[in-house]
Order: C-alpha cells, then sequence, then structure tokens
C-alpha cells in the first residue's frame, strides 16, 4: 500500500480503508445493506484520494470544495475530475467493476430493504479491485 503525499489525500485514503473494513465486519455479520453502503463509501473516498492526488497542490482547496453535495458523491463524476487531472485511465477490468458498483448511491442510507448477500458480495468484491487498483495509483 502506498501513502499518497498529499495530506489531504491521505486522509480520504485511510477513510476509505476504514470504511471498507467496516464493511466487512457488517457484510460478515450479513448486514449487508450496511455493508453495501459503507463499501459505497470506501469507493467514493478512494476516488476522492485519487483526484486529490492528481491536483496540483495550488488547486487543491478549491478540489475540497467541490467535494461538498450530493454531486460530491457521484463516482462518474470523480472518475471525470480524476482524468481530467492527468489522472490514468481505468484499465478494463477496473471499468467492468466500477460499471458494477456505479448505481451506488448515499439514497442507500433510507433503504430499508436488505441487498441480498450474493449481490452484496459481488459489491465488495469490486469494490475491493478498485481500492487496490487506485492503491496502486497513489
Amino acid at each position: 500500500m502506498a501513502t499518497p503525499a498529499s495530506e489531504d489525500a491521505r486522509l480520504f485514503y485511510r477513510c476509505a480503508y476504514q470504511r471498507f473494513e467496516e464493511a466487512k465486519v457488517l457484510l460478515n455479520a450479513a448486514y449487508t445493506t450496511g455493508a453495501v453502503y459503507l463499501a459505497g463509501y470506501g469507493v467514493e473516498c478512494i476516488l476522492k484520494a485519487l483526484v486529490l492526488a492528481a491536483v496540483s497542490s495550488k488547486d487543491r482547496p478549491e478540489t475540497l470544495k467541490s467535494f461538498r453535495g450530493g454531486k460530491a458523491h457521484e463516482y462518474e463524476w470523480l472518475r471525470g475530475i480524476y482524468l481530467m487531472n492527468s489522472g490514468a485511465r481505468f484499465p478494463k477490468n477496473i471499468t467492468h467493476d466500477f460499471t458494477f458498483v456505479n448505481d451506488w448511491s448515499t439514497d442507500l442510507r433510507y433503504t430499508p430493504r436488505t441487498v441480498r448477500a450474493n449481490d452484496a458480495e459481488k459489491f465488495l468484491n469490486s469494490a475491493s479491485n478498485i481500492i487496490l487498483w487506485a492503491d496502486g495509483r497513489l
């Protein structure tokens, strides 16, 4: 595991791993919806770490401000910012995982339904792949 040079990127990096570890605990306890919710936050945080590592230090404060509001939870928006700042394109396997998790939303916090265990396991597997790939880019 690499540690991002930017202090701001490190914060999101550490949060990504913490939320993902918490998601695994919830999945093992059969709390599948909570597991998907937290794993999704892990993906969001690692994407934000990638963005912050890609932008120049002078642009970081403005980028951090842009992380407020609903748009900042959208994976495609974060990916676009990353790519606009010379971030590496996602390899085919990560694009596949990204497509699988891309319908994640903070609306899960208001969902009383239970995510099927198989779907939750697949989601966490894809989230793990994305987090590990991103880690290698930092």
